[in-house]
């Protein structure tokens, strides 16, 4: 306990093993006499100050997911599991809203208390001996507070080692406590008994009213509102005594701090301390490291039920995608309605409808930033604690989201105005377009989805996003011919979604020469000839009308377009290339992603 900044959560997380750690100057955390290190995360139940649980299922189903990933299936059945999850939701008290949804931003779920016992729940499921809680009665009215101390109490009587950080409690909550450390500005003043640290600051010279909260008296002391009386003789580590000493404290150190190290309670502390440490086994220095309770396989069937479970229970977003490629499908098709095939319109028209479409498929995934952004805490938390792989929640994130968002809209967008625009009537070559617009869909997600694995705001993904479509744009080909741009600078158009997508569909529609496009020239000529009636010159005009074809290969040749059948596949083998470095590299993000506190 302490004040705002004085190193609670500090504290809890590096006996937690959530700290890094690298930054550990010194010391060591001992469990049962035993070194651990951050393995301690995986055997241990840690609750985090804000819950963390997914919305759109109800509480039994979040409990039932724990239960599932965290308890092994060698050593528990499906029925097992089940009582289980039973059995901890009549011990929490949460049997009214074991059907209800925990609630999110659109939809109304269960109270702040409910959703803290649900939390507590999560890691309740594996019978943990050693729990964690950091701030667990924040933002709780004092009612709903006091029942969840009430709880944690009831769970320490039962054999388990309860350890939280807390603010400024009430009366009746303080006086639940076992044991008490006070901390203040990152040092800790009193470490001991919590019904005698009254008895202990009153020794220093500071006074507790009668009708005074102890957690108010003690904040009072560790920010100076309060300042000791004339101390009491029977102390021999008054305030003023020590603080009176300069050889025994040294400049902006804390005296309480001081005075703490060299009372009784710590001297007894550090004598017990060294005992373990000389009785420490060298050869035991670390925990054993804990292993996953469920295989890959089954962490990946879980995990993606629940996120096709999520998108199914909050559409918003697919249902969104859904219009908006019916929508521009139909927009796109009666703009370039029928292309003719005379020049100009025909050239301009197609080349203008391609790359609009391919725009279109590579801005029309910028919702794909938030796959990892929006679960961010989530994925961190629930990775730490051992319910499942990284691998798994990339997988299942990545399938479940590309099916309806991505390869469906993308179909239904692509078909629409491939005959509207009166396109090549080939099944084949309307096979090849849909892939082709696939492909440029699935690059431009997979890059979504490396920024959204390597930043944690969307406003952030959003710039960084923008910056290589747009110069994937500026060298797709479209507006700007790249013959003519700097040989400096030409190497770009390699790494351009955009131009393999325009290239493809160039050669998906002007590769037959079949499909010539033609242009007509009228021209009005005057004639003299004799005229046989009256043998006199006469002068008529005449207008001759002339017709010629331009084959689609000398506009694929002018572009520099390979319209050989490798040419074709080429471009298609080179969006497989960025689709699958994308996704690799954004799969190495999220490995990388920091989970130390």
């Amino acid at each position: 306990m302490g004040p705002t900044g004085s190193g609670k959560t500090s504290l809890l997380d590096v006996i937690a093993g959530r700290k890094d750690p690298k930054g550990l100057k010194s010391g060591q955390v001992l469990v049962d006499n035993t070194t651990v290190t951050s393995d301690l995360r995986l055997c241990s139940a840690y609750v985090v100050q804000n819950d963390v649980l997914m919305g759109t299922l109800t509480v039994r189903e979040n409990l039932a997911f724990s239960a599932n990933l965290r308890l092994s299936r060698k050593e528990y059945s499906s029925a097992d599991k089940k009582m289980r999850v039973d059995s901890v939701i009549q011990e929490l008290g949460l049997k009214d809203c074991a059907d209800t949804k925990i609630g999110t931003m659109f939809l109304r779920g269960i109270s702040g208390g409910e959703k803290k016992r649900c939390s507590i729940g999560m890691e309740l499921i594996t019978s943990p001996s050693l729990m964690f809680l950091d701030e667990p009665t924040t933002g709780l009215d004092a009612n709903t507070a006091n029942s969840i101390m009430e709880l944690l109490q009831k769970l320490s009587k039962k054999g388990k080692t309860v350890i939280f950080s807390i603010h400024q409690p009430r009366y009746s909550i303080f006086s639940q406590f076992d044991h008490l450390t006070l901390m203040n500005k990152g040092e800790i003043i009193y470490a001991g008994a919590a019904n005698k640290a009254i008895t202990y600051f009153e020794d220093l010279g500071y006074k507790c009213e009668p009708f005074n909260n102890p957690a108010d008296f003690f904040l009072d002391v560790t920010n100076g509102t309060i300042l000791p009386q004339i101390h009491n003789n029977k102390s021999d580590y008054s305030v003023i005594k020590k603080c009176s000493s300069s050889e025994e404290m040294e400049e902006n150190e804390n005296p309480l701090a001081v005075i703490y190290r060299q009372s009784p309670y710590f001297l007894t502390v550090k004598d017990r301390l060294n005992q373990i440490s000389d009785g420490l086994d060298p050869e035991v220095t670390k925990g054993d490291r804990v292993s996953y309770a469920t295989p890959f396989y089954y962490q990946l069937m879980l995990v993606s039920g629940r996120t096709v479970r999520n998108i199914l229970r909050n559409p918003q977003t697919s249902y969104a995608q859904l219009f908006l490629n019916i929508f521009f499908g139909i927009l796109v098709g009666l703009i370039y309605y029928q292309i003719p095939h005379t020049l100009p319109e025909a050239l301009q028209n197609r080349t203008g409808a391609f790359f609009f479409l391919v725009i279109n498929m590579v801005f029309g995934n910028l919702s794909a930033v938030e796959l990892f952004i929006s679960e961010r805490v989530l994925f961190i938390h629930e990775n730490s604690s051992g319910f499942y792989r990284t691998s798994v929640y990339f997988l299942s994130k990545v399938f479940a989201d590309l099916i309806p968002n991505r390869i469906l809209p993308v179909f239904i967008f692509s078909a629409i105005p491939y005959f509207m625009m009166g396109l090549k009537p080939d099944m084949e070559a309307f096979f090849l377009y849909c892939l082709t617009m696939s492909m440029v869909s699935l690059s431009a997600v997979s890059l979504a989805f490396l920024v959204s694995a390597s930043v944690g705001s969307f406003a952030m993904a959003n710039i960084l996003i923008a910056m290589p479509y747009v110069f994937m744009m500026v060298f797709g080909g479209f507006l700007v011919n790249l013959n003519s741009m700097l040989s400096w600078m030409s190497w770009l158009k390699w790494a351009s979604i955009f131009r393999y997508g325009y290239n493809v569909s160039a050669l998906n529609t002007f590769q037959s020469n079949q499909d010539s496009l033609y242009v007509c020239i009228s021209a009005v000529i005057q004639t003299k000839f004799l005229s046989s009636g009256t043998l006199r010159n006469v002068s008529q005009l005449q207008t001759l009308s002339l017709t010629s074809s331009l084959r689609g290969d000398v506009y694929l040749d002018h572009q520099e377009i390979d319209h050989s059948t490798w040419g074709f596949w080429q471009n298609q083998v080179a969006l497989t290339g960025i689709m699958c470095m994308c996704l690799i590299l954004a799969y190495v993000q999220l490995c990388r992603i920091n989970r130390w506190k």
